[in-house]
């Protein structure tokens, strides 16, 4: 183990004798958001849901990038006797599986990328960390405080209620946020930079929705151009958060990919 591999939670669904799924969340997400869909695939599945570092339940560490976090993996894998893994990552954590693919091909059964591509984007989280860095937390007497405080600021329902599952109620009193916000706020140029995409054999899926911004024609010929074995799907009304919104059509495709 490297000084700087953190022992990552996690939350393990189905049988042991199953074969491995391992799920990555984006940022400032967390393994609670895919506890539903992990629920559904352990019916297959031996399910792995992971919080990355600096988020959820794991260690907060001064170093966030994806060489980190892909090490984190394979830490967590070899901890576990696991010798290889299918991988679902959104966002951030479709990101890490990019990097962990590049970098351990032969410990993953087949890759899945949500709504990411491999290329660099620019940062567009200054509201949100403003947001979050500014919210009283401290002083506050409900979570309501500081969910009316996210409202004001971002004036959006659906990422108010997304971020204030971040929240947690301290002991001695008022709240803190269980990602590292302050840290995640420095790096995210680290967090939106690219991640290497070499040509691999690897059975991949990208899947993405077709109201996001995130994944486009040329993304989808990186991938083609890269990945021997390529699929893509479009769930089309969904935006980046696509397993949230479309689960239906999402597990559907992926468990059908799987299944193949």
């Amino acid at each position: 183990m490297k000084p700087n591999n953190l022992k990552l939670f996690s939350r393990e669904l189905g049988a042991e004798s199953a074969q491995n799924l391992v799920i990555l969340h984006g940022l400032l997400g967390t393994s609670d958001n895919w506890l539903t869909l992990g629920k559904r695939f352990a019916e297959t599945h031996r399910v792995h849901l992971i919080d990355q570092r600096n988020h959820g339940k794991s260690p907060h560490h001064i170093e966030h990038n994806y060489e980190a976090m892909a090490d984190d993996l394979m830490h967590y894998l070899n901890e576990r006797n696991i010798q290889s893994a299918s991988i679902i990552g959104h966002s951030m954590g479709g990101k890490t599986a990019l990097m962990f693919a590049d970098r351990h091909p032969t410990r993953i059964n087949k890759l899945i990328i949500a709504d990411m591509a491999a290329r660099a984007y620019t940062p567009q989280h200054a509201a949100i960390f403003d947001t979050l860095l500014s919210a009283p937390i401290v002083a506050a007497q409900s979570r309501s405080d500081v969910s009316a405080h996210l409202m004001n600021r971002l004036n959006d329902a659906g990422m108010v209620a997304f971020l204030m599952k971040n929240l947690r109620r301290n002991k001695s009193g008022g709240f803190s946020w269980r990602p590292n916000i302050p840290l995640l706020a420095k790096v995210i140029g680290a967090i939106v930079d690219e991640v290497p995409l070499n040509l691999n054999t690897l059975p991949t899926l990208a899947i993405y929705g077709g109201e996001s911004n995130y994944v486009n024609a040329d993304d989808l010929q990186q991938y083609k151009l890269t990945c021997m074995h390529f699929q893509s799907h479009v769930i089309e009304k969904a935006g980046h958060w696509l397993h949230a919104s479309h689960p239906e059509e999402f597990f559907k495709q992926i468990d059908t990919f799987l299944d193949d």
